[in-house]
């Protein structure tokens, strides 16, 4: 059963005055983001709690995914929901528009929407229209009125694939007074290892609440790896000679494309002159910077908007006879596990940098020989699982080209590379059916 909470108040006005107050100041912040970074906001009308009336009478799950890596991950659950209790209503919220452009695609339309702002009155309206049985944050999502006006309402909170990073831990404790009422509404926290419940705990958090479920990323393994046909075709939809050799890279943050340009090129200029390049921002708004450092670098880039936006109906067309520019510049949504898919090796960014890294568990999954940062700390279950198997490269500025070379150039051992990584992380899978459990058990409490 789900633990409920003696607070009987909802969402207040107390934390709407807050907001405001951190509105004000950081109005500089959103003029620079929406005239410089070139960032639009949509979906305000459904941000202000006015999505679609659902039937009160009928069960429903509530997942709530921030952006497009908790949205992905969110899918293995929604599947086996739907499985287990094929009756229930399953509804899907992102904050950002890019997450909600792929739970679109993978949830349809329908059954997604805004996840509202943390304002009182926007709160009820949208928990009086979504009317959900349970609400189930990915990874961390935790908002005072929200948890307040559920918990008011006896809807069971659940957070699963919870992760909670040391940084995240820090900002958590220094505003503790302010969020830690929120946590503790929350009836069970699944979360992904032990490293992210043992930091729960040292907020304050009561490990009677606390389970570790797993990571439900791994769970997705079986849905990656693709026939060598349809590879083929992709490739070719792409414009990609059979006989090439392709490196993705994923995700990858400013900086870390000079770098991936520079070692490019130097491969093309020497040992693999075959070699095609794949870039994927991790921000798609970054496109016409990247394009113009790929012509600054005499390189003509590619983007993905310029193809269909489909790649799977690209590949039952017959393959373009046109000659494509060396790079492809990736502009569109929900298409990295394609790019991995296609290449030889590959590169995971947000890690050359102190961010922390991206999601290595996807090319390492498709069996891709991936190389990576030395900042990968938002990932570390995962990079303990590569590192007992040797299943990945961890690579510098500096180290980036040579060990480039010698995986495109060592096809033997880059390939038993990326096998190992794979069997690691299929060996880790299950966290979804105890997720599901769990919640069938929430809807039939």
């Amino acid at each position: 059963m789900q633990p409920r909470s003696n607070n009987t108040y909802g969402a207040s006005r107390l934390f709407d005055c807050l907001y405001l107050v951190a509105a004000i100041v950081l109005i500089p912040y959103f003029v620079w983001r929406r005239l410089y970074k070139k960032k639009k906001s949509a979906g305000w009308r459904k941000k202000l709690g006015y999505v679609p009336e659902r039937p009160a009478d009928t069960p429903r799950v509530w997942i709530h995914a921030v952006s497009v890596g908790e949205t992905t991950a969110a899918e293995t659950l929604f599947k086996a929901l739907k499985q287990r209790v094929p009756a229930t209503d399953i509804v899907v919220s992102t904050t950002t528009t890019t997450g909600q452009s792929v739970a679109i695609k993978r949830y349809g339309a329908e059954n997604v929407f805004f996840y509202p702002l943390d304002l009182s009155s926007v709160v009820k309206r949208t928990l009086d229209r979504v009317s959900p049985t349970v609400l189930v944050l990915m990874e961390s999502e935790v908002w005072p009125n929200m948890t307040a006006e559920a918990t008011r309402r006896n809807i069971p909170i659940v957070v699963v694939n919870g992760r909670i990073t040391e940084r995240a831990a820090r900002r958590y404790r220094r505003f503790w007074f302010l969020v830690g009422p929120s946590f503790h509404r929350i009836g069970r926290w699944l979360m992904q290892s032990e490293e992210y419940a043992a930091r729960l705990r040292a907020l304050g958090v009561d490990d009677r609440h606390i389970r570790i479920s797993g990571n439900m990323k791994y769970d997705a393994m079986d849905d990656l790896i693709i026939g060598q046909p349809a590879r083929a075709a992709m490739r070719a939809a792409l414009g990609i000679a059979a006989n090439a050799l392709v490196l993705a890279c994923g995700s990858t943050h400013p900086s870390e494309e000079s770098a991936l340009l520079t070692a490019y090129a130097r491969l093309r200029a020497s040992s693999v002159p075959s070699l095609r390049l794949i870039l994927v921002p991790r921000h798609p708004e970054r496109t016409s910077d990247v394009a113009a450092q790929i012509l600054a670098a005499g390189m003509r880039p590619l983007l993905r908007s310029a193809m269909s936006q489909n790649i799977a109906d690209d590949a039952k067309s017959p393959p373009s006879q046109i000659e494509q520019p060396p790079v492809l510049l990736v502009d569109t949504l929900g298409e990295l596990k394609h790019m991995y898919s296609v290449s030889d090796v590959a590169f995971v960014g947000g890690s050359l940098i102190p961010w922390g890294g991206q999601n290595i568990m996807e090319p390492c999954g498709l069996g891709v020989p991936t190389l990576h940062g030395p900042h990968m700390h938002n990932f570390n279950d995962a990079m303990e699982i590569l590192r007992a198997s040797s299943g990945s490269v961890q690579v510098t500025f500096e180290t980036l080209f040579p060990e480039l070379e010698r995986l495109l150039l060592d096809r033997e051992s880059a390939v038993a590379m990326g096998t190992r990584a794979r069997e690691a992380f299929m060996r880790a899978r299950g966290a979804t059916s105890t997720v599901a459990e769990y919640i069938c058990e929430l809807l039939h409490a």
